[in-house]
């Protein structure tokens, strides 16, 4: 026998979660109800057959599964949706998102913002987690849940079989910039997206606040999810390094520095490592140039949790030691870090391109050394393009 799915009006549903998202620093809280159509399901499968998802394979695994997560667990009724600052917002003039790192400059400034600080994945995974425990807890006293075992849930960070952008356009979050960022009208496009898959079946959700908790994204009425409000304003498309977007709100991660220097193993094309500039890992330039984010940052908001801000630990490395960190030494330092993501190899590389395009004469001699003795090959030809780059004697 099938057993009856837990059922819970959205009010109730808000009453609950209140003080464990405002204790976990939450900023945005919503629900979509499942099964459902995604208005942008066919753009997602475009995407893909255009191959815009620049070799990130594991996307055209099973993509009706993250159309559908109801496919792989038909049990699913709710999926709640949370959004976190890790910044807020972008000043017209931050030349550390254009710039990046340079020789007076440390080499955090050429890291994308969302990974200066503790891995995303692990903290707001952490709060998501202990919120539904929460929800149990209170399902189950107030005699929604016979027993605690009666709500299934599974949480997921940007791990999962799961298009976040579009769920937090559903539930509320703000709406698509023409950089292909979920952005909202106060809080910015520096969101931290996370899901939890639930049994919970909320009633009235049609008529709930959107989102469910944080400040709303000014939806127009009758409207279920926002309309762009980018207007006629182009500015990010315009400031691309990489000319990474074909039309607006199509993004080729083929052409992306962030896709390159973080995806790829092989890292930026050899014909095109100039543009990477002093960019190290991710790049911030269509975010920091949006005028809603400089809105943002112009608002008195209060700061983002602590671990999102730059680890005190990275200052005590420098580019030079990045050039020839080891994996030993890298694990050490950012295995709890979205740095990890770049891999060793990766970091060296990285750290070799950004070396050669801001003039970093200085670190020539360890630069030699990489190129003569480091045991990757590919990154042995990066340090040699540094040389020719930097002297002209490869």
């Amino acid at each position: 026998m099938t057993m009856a799915a837990p059922t819970l009006p959205a009010t109730q549903l808000i009453e609950i979660l209140d003080a464990p998202v405002r204790n976990h620093r939450i900023d945005l809280v919503g629900a979509v109800a499942l099964p459902r159509d995604l208005d942008h399901g066919p753009d997602y499968l475009a995407w893909l057959s255009n191959d815009h998802h620049a070799r990130l394979d594991y996307m055209c695994r099973d993509p009706e599964d993250r159309l559908d997560p109801t496919r792989q667990r038909p049990w699913a009724a709710t999926l709640l949706v949370f959004g976190q600052r890790y910044v807020n917002g972008w000043t017209p003039d931050d030349n550390e998102a254009v710039d990046g790192c340079g020789e007076d400059r440390p080499w955090t400034d050429g890291v994308s913002r969302y990974a200066r600080g503790d891995d995303y994945h692990d903290v707001l995974r952490g709060s998501i987690r202990r919120i539904t425990v929460h929800l149990r807890d209170e399902l189950h006293r107030r005699g929604v849940l016979a027993d605690e075992g009666d709500l299934q849930c599974v949480d997921a960070v940007d791990a999962g079989p799961y298009l976040e952008r579009e769920y937090a356009w559903l539930a509320g979050f703000g709406f698509f910039g023409k950089n292909t960022l979920l952005i909202h009208p106060r809080l910015g496009s520096g969101l931290f997206l996370g899901v939890a898959l639930t049994n919970l079946r909320v009633t009235g959700l049609a008529d709930a606040p959107r989102p469910l908790l944080g400040p709303p994204a000014l939806s127009k009425p009758g409207n279920e999810a926002m309309t762009s409000l980018c207007g006629t304003c182009t500015a990010c498309l315009e400031a691309c390094p990489t000319s990474a977007f074909p039309q607006p709100f199509v993004l080729d991660a083929n052409q992306c520095l962030s896709a390159w220097t973080i995806e790829w193993r092989g890292g930026a094309p050899a014909d095109r490592r100039r543009e990477q500039g002093g960019r190290l890992f991710g790049c911030d330039i269509c975010q920091q140039i949006c005028p809603w984010n400089h809105k943002a940052a112009r608002l008195a908001l209060d700061q983002p949790r602590d671990e999102y801000a730059v680890s005190p630990a990275h200052a005590e490395i420098d580019l030079a030691d990045l050039i020839r960190i080891d994996a030993d030494t890298f694990k050490a330092r950012f295995r709890r870090s979205p740095l990890w993501r770049a891999h060793p190899e990766g970091m060296r590389r990285n750290a070799l391109v950004v070396a050669a395009n801001t003039g970093r004469r200085d670190l020539v001699p360890v630069i030699r050394t990489v190129a003569a003795d480091d045991p990757d090959p590919d990154v042995r030809a990066v340090a040699r393009w540094a040389l020719t780059e930097l002297e002209g004697d490869a």
